[in-house]
């Protein structure tokens, strides 16, 4: 099943996130399930970082929920809150993802 996990930086989510960035970015490329999807959300002016978004392949909610506990800018503290939203993509969308856990 995918789910779309979007994390949204604390107040002080800018300020812890050099030191976690490399542990963080480590960790996108050994996790498992690597996500299929990822990448920065940033505000309007594109310049800073209010978060992350990510697409994931895991079986339930428990797992997503799982897998976005593990990453260090969670346990760090920048992330301050995670939605997670279980994902169907269309059809008709011009990329389809890989999907494993239907």
């Amino acid at each position: 099943m995918l789910f779309v996990l979007h994390c949204l930086d604390g107040v002080d989510g800018t300020g812890r996130r050099p030191a976690l960035m490399a542990e963080h970015s480590a960790r996108l490329r050994t996790a498992s399930p690597k996500p299929l999807v990822y990448g920065p959300l940033l505000s309007d002016d594109g310049e800073s970082g209010i978060g992350s978004l990510f697409i994931i392949d895991v079986p339930d909610r428990a797992a997503a929920e799982a897998w976005a506990d593990a990453d260090p800018f969670r346990t760090g503290g920048v992330w301050q809150e995670v939605r997670v939203h279980r994902f169907r993509q269309s059809a008709n969308a011009p990329v389809q993802l890989p999907v494993e856990n239907a």
